[in-house]
């Protein structure tokens, strides 16, 4: 949902602006090339028609049509003189941008030499500090010069580089994920040292913050708050009972002051005379937290995205400058002003006496550029609708336009209905419904009960609703299914409805008036938590009377299923542990009739009495029915998925499919007739990156 006029839970219709006109395909390169980051659709880069060509084979099997979505999304930010940087997510590799304050403007951008993004920063004698991901690198920037360092590499492939912050002497230090590692590294010396794991079994250092004396790092799951000296290296927990990690933290004046869930907590090093002071009951967490010189703390709620100041025991709410938005930093400026960095990739001055703002949009700038798909959906009239962070894109191919309507977090599922788009969002979880036509969107409500990621959703049109399968924060088993009525704009939520597993996929049966939905588990739950249960299960939920009828573990011993699919009462699954493992298993006696290993793991589809695996890798398979081997039907797409790679199916009889080739949005022949023409060379996904990119 569009920032300045987002909507909470009930708030009904919106108008949602649209970033940039809508493009035709010679406006869209152009202003790509200026570096605007317009959303727009190319023609097919072979000629292709939309429509189907003479002979099953005779047309490409990949025919593009322009970049999917685009995003200038931001995870690290920093201030140094009278300039902001930030660094953004998604593009690889990952793009530093430098702003400068006054004018309020880009002004230039570094690209970093490789990984996704950097959630890190921080500043040291005048030079700024970036820590990346899925390859946990420390990059040092030189304002003056523009050199870009890699000064080395801090974790395993797979890990991040959290949070950063400089000592008062000019020491800058580390928290890492996934081993929850504290690192130091010493400008003067050039010397970076491991300061160890800083609480056995948690995996992330989330937040950090240090003084003349002491580090303090915040960990998660679990949560807590473990402090190091700095001379002598010994550490030990100074967690305010009964209060967990922090998100944010920050040490001034002889205080530790942090974001604790739901509350900010100030206490002295030592862990004592700490001091709750809760947040409104509109808020989730604390996004981010600073001080101004006189010691005023101004905080960030989520999900609101209010900036409040703390007055004694009490946070006074100041403004919104982007309502509904995730923040990634709060600095105080010399002018006595905030500024404020937003995760969709707005940056904000805001005067806290007054509450007057202004906002910089970076998708108009050089920050923006092609964005990983989080989710795809067909619509009527060959429209195809794009999730990415922070929005949805809706392509017209057969017209050359797309439009892009912002919303308030990662559209990690996208269906349609009755010619609307439903997105159910990470991290909120909210449920929202796009009418792509008019560009507003209505909430049907957020999912909540300890819910963090919608994993799959399907729409049941005898029932006339949604099922929405979800997984709970990281330090979690429990799960959800969410049956979502989109007429009254209500969800029922059903929690640990497979006892300690998270949902990860839906399927309905495919026999007339079964009235059941299969739902898929995975024993690791939210993850960085100990499985209680030795094998993921699939269990039959009766919709009618909304109660679970059996539960069974079709491949014992293995802990996740990724997703499943029915064909004529034989259900298909494909593992994510142990990664792309499948099986078909009979439904009436819930016996496996056949199984096998794809390369990798992602999505199954039914079209044409087929069943289809789209896979990490930039693969396609067959894998029913009747098949003791999977059948190769495309392959050398690439990696342009960030969620487990989908297909949109036309209507029958096509052969074609909408999906991804590369960052582009693509139309896919996937005949199984022509598979020896459709085979191209690929290269196997990194297992550990994927697992790290899902898990955050």
């Amino acid at each position: 949902m569009e920032r300045r006029r987002l909507l909470h839970a009930g708030a009904g219709l919106v108008a949602a602006s649209v970033v940039g006109p809508a493009l035709t395909p010679a406006r869209a390169l152009a202003r790509t090339a200026e570096g605007t980051g317009a959303p727009g659709a190319s023609p097919p880069a072979n000629g292709a028609a939309a429509a189907g060509t003479p002979g099953p084979c005779s047309d490409q099997p990949v025919s593009t049509y322009g970049t999917a979505t685009y995003t200038a999304a931001i995870v690290g930010m920093t201030v140094l003189g009278g300039h902001a940087y930030v660094v953004a997510r998604g593009q690889n590799p990952p793009l530093l941008g430098e702003i400068e304050l006054g004018p309020g403007k880009l002004t230039r951008t570094v690209r970093l030499a490789r990984g996704e993004g950097g959630w890190a920063a921080t500043v040291s004698g005048g030079q700024v500090y970036v820590g990346t991901y899925p390859v946990p690198d420390l990059y040092r920037f030189d304002p003056a010069t523009g050199a870009v360092t890699r000064l080395g590499t801090i974790g395993p492939s797979g890990g991040f580089v959290w949070c950063l912050t400089t000592a008062p002497d000019g020491t800058v230090y580390a928290g890492t994920y996934p081993r929850g590692e504290v690192w130091e590294y010493s400008p003067a010396t050039g010397e970076l040292r491991n300061l160890g794991v800083a609480r056995p079994g948690e995996q992330y250092v989330r937040a950090i913050a240090a003084d003349d004396r002491h580090v303090y790092a915040g960990t998660l799951p679990r949560g807590h708050v473990v402090v190091y000296d700095r001379s002598t290296g010994a550490k030990g927990s100074i967690t305010p009972a009964p209060y967990g990690g922090a998100a944010c933290l920050l040490a001034r004046g002889g205080r530790v002051i942090g974001g604790f869930g739901r509350s900010v907590v100030d206490l002295a090093p030592d862990g004592s005379d700490a001091r709750v002071i809760p947040m409104p009951a509109a808020e989730r967490l604390v996004d981010a937290i600073t001080s101004t010189g006189d010691g005023t703390v101004y905080c960030v709620g989520r999900p609101t995205g209010t900036v409040y100041r703390r007055d004694g025991d009490a946070l006074v709410p100041v403004a919104a400058p982007t309502p509904q938005d995730e923040h990634r930093a709060l600095f105080p400026l010399p002018d006595g002003r905030l500024l404020g960095g937003a995760g969709s990739g707005r940056v904000w001055w805001l005067d806290p006496n007054g509450g007057g703002s202004t906002t910089l949009e970076l998708i108009d700038t050089a920050m923006a550029g092609p964005d990983p798909v989080q989710s795809l959906a067909l619509g009527p009239g060959g429209t195809v609708h794009v999730g990415g962070h922070f929005s949805i894109t809706t392509h017209r191919p057969a017209q050359g336009t797309s439009r892009r309507i912002p919303v308030s977090g990662e559209p990690k599922q996208l269906r349609t209905a009755g010619g609307r788009v439903y997105a159910a969002l990470y991290p909120s979880t909210e449920v929202l419904e796009l009418d792509p036509d008019r560009g507003t969107i209505r909430s049907l409500g957020f999912i909540g009960n300890d819910q963090q990621r919608p994993t799959d959703m399907r729409y049941a049109r005898t029932i006339d609703r949604f099922l929405i399968a979800s997984a709970p924060p990281a330090g979690r088993l429990k799960g959800a299914l969410t049956v979502a009525d989109r007429a009254r704009g209500r969800l029922a939520v059903y929690h640990d409805v497979i006892t300690d597993q998270s949902v990860m996929s839906l399927a309905l049966d495919d026999r007339l008036s079964s009235g059941i939905a299969y739902l898929a588990g995975d024993t690791w739950g939210g993850g960085s938590v100990p499985p209680a249960r030795p094998s993921a299960t699939v269990a039959a939920f009766d919709l009618c009377s909304r109660t679970v009828l059996w539960e069974v573990a079709p491949l014992e011993g293995y802990a996740s299923l990724q997703h499943i699919e029915v064909l004529d009462g034989v259900l298909y699954g494909v593992y994510k542990r142990l990664a792309g493992a499948w099986f078909a298993m009979d439904l009436r006696t819930r016996t496996v009739l056949r199984s096998g290993r794809l390369p990798s793991y992602g999505e199954l589809t039914v079209h044409r009495g087929q069943v289809f695996a789209s896979v990490f890798g930039g693969l396609v398979y067959r894998i029913g029915p009747d098949l003791d081997e999977a059948q190769p039907v495309l392959s050398g797409l690439g990696d342009g998925w960030y969620n487990p790679p989908q297909l949109a199916w036309e209507q029958r009889p096509s052969w074609h499919a909408w999906g991804v080739a590369g960052r582009e949005l693509a139309r896919l022949r996937l005949d199984p007739d022509c598979t020896l023409a459709n085979r191209a060379g690929t290269t196997p996904p990194d297992a550990a990156v994927l697992e790290s990119l899902l898990a955050n």
